[in-house]
């Protein structure tokens, strides 16, 4: 399929390099960590920063795109495309880790069809070592995406934390929208994202509180991601004129600062996350206002279809990578060449995730009821917006 010539090769080449910083940070560092037995791989990644550098992109897009179309469509839109993919990837995670978690255990299940998969093990032990094995309690937690109201909730992949908190985000512009008017109300909803998170968790409620509701209003409402999507208000504002530079360079700095106060990633991957989460939203200004990065457009094919897969290599490279670094240093492969096995592994899976649930399910949950035009879809959120004045709204309108 050919490039559409209006598509920014920029959004493309940031969008890469986000997931692929996620990608080498869990394989390389992350995984030793859960399962030290994989610690042998040429380097290790410390630096944590891709996942919310993919917070501020979508901060940015959403503020690029809900000025299209009524808020409700747009939000049906957002829906359809994330969760059918996820639902999937859940369902596959679920199946793998608790054979694979089983096997590498040397553990059984009781007898019928309930206990093989969703009973306990028959030994009733769930963590037999670092490969923990899920029962159907953990499945249902992860389709309904409330692991973050509840310390005793297992994550089957770390990676599950971006979409409750970009639903929530999602949802609540779908709301402001026709209440936060003007220029100079979205710059202080976007500093209000950074600020109020801190002085909740660090004042009103104090870091060390053990209170359940503490970590469930931390973690369950996203309060400790929501500065990154203040990052990519910003940036639209700036890229729009409706911020000046000394401001945004003030915003970025605190959401730098909060990314460092929420993250608490361990010793040696707080400066680097710090560094790459910096340089990284210094690239997506450039990418928000600067011309497009055409000097790269013999590339652009592959960038542009890597972009397109991102969100289902996201969903698909972790706890499976694990479990797949897992198998083959069983079979006798070293760490390098595990690590190109398993970032090809997850571009393949995102693909096949992609083709085979997101896009289809995407086409039918969003086919018009009737022969009108069809609204963007999510996928364009990456082209630039068209040369017109932004109706009022989340957005737009004089301050």
């Amino acid at each position: 399929m050919s490039r559409p010539n209006s598509r920014k090769i920029s959004w493309d080449v940031v969008r890469v390099v986000a997931v692929f910083s996620v990608l080498l940070g869990h394989i390389t560092h992350q995984g030793p960590l859960a399962h030290p037995e994989l610690d042998d791989y040429p380097f290790r990644d410390p630096a944590q920063f891709g996942a919310a550098a993919l917070m501020v992109i979508s901060g940015f897009f959403v503020c690029q795109t809900i000025r299209r179309g009524g808020t409700g469509r747009w939000l049906w839109h957002k829906i359809a495309r994330l969760l059918p993919p996820y639902v999937i990837a859940v369902v596959i995670t679920y199946v793998a880790m608790r054979f694979a978690g089983a096997a590498f255990n040397g553990q059984s299940f009781g007898s019928g069809w309930f206990g093989t998969f969703f009973g306990p093990t028959a030994d009733g032990r769930a963590w037999a070592s670092s490969w923990y094995v899920p029962v159907g309690q953990d499945l249902l937690v992860n389709l309904s995406m409330v692991q973050g109201w509840n310390r005793s909730f297992i994550w089957l992949d770390g990676s599950y934390w971006t979409l409750p908190v970009q639903l929530m985000v999602f949802s609540g512009a779908a709301i402001l929208w026709a209440r936060v008017r003007g220029t100079r109300r979205v710059q202080l909803l976007a500093w209000g994202l950074v600020v109020l998170p801190l002085v909740i968790r660090f004042v009103v409620i104090g870091v060390d509180n053990p209170a359940p509701w503490a970590y469930s209003v931390v973690f369950g409402f996203g309060l400790h991601r929501m500065h990154a999507f203040a990052a990519g208000i910003g940036i639209w504002l700036w890229s729009r004129g409706r911020m000046g530079r000394w401001q945004l360079g003030f915003l970025l700095a605190a959401v730098v600062g909060a990314q460092d106060l929420h993250g608490y990633p361990d010793g040696a991957a707080r400066l680097p996350s710090d560094i790459g989460f910096a340089v990284l939203l210094l690239v997506i200004c450039a990418a928000a206002k600067g011309r497009d990065w055409t000097f790269l457009r013999p590339l652009a094919p592959a960038f542009g279809r890597l972009a397109g897969i991102s969100y289902g290599v996201y969903l698909a490279h972790q706890e499976l990578g694990y479990i797949l670094a897992r198998l083959l240093l069983d079979a006798g492969f070293p760490g390098w060449v595990r690590l190109p096995v398993l970032l090809t592994a997850a571009v393949l899976a995102g693909w096949l995730l992609t083709t085979l649930v997101e896009r289809p399910a995407h086409s039918l949950l969003t086919r018009p009821r009737r022969t009108v035009p069809s609204p963007r879809t999510a996928p364009d959120d990456l082209l630039p917006a068209p040369v017109s004045s932004p109706a009022p709204g989340f957005v737009g309108g004089p301050s």
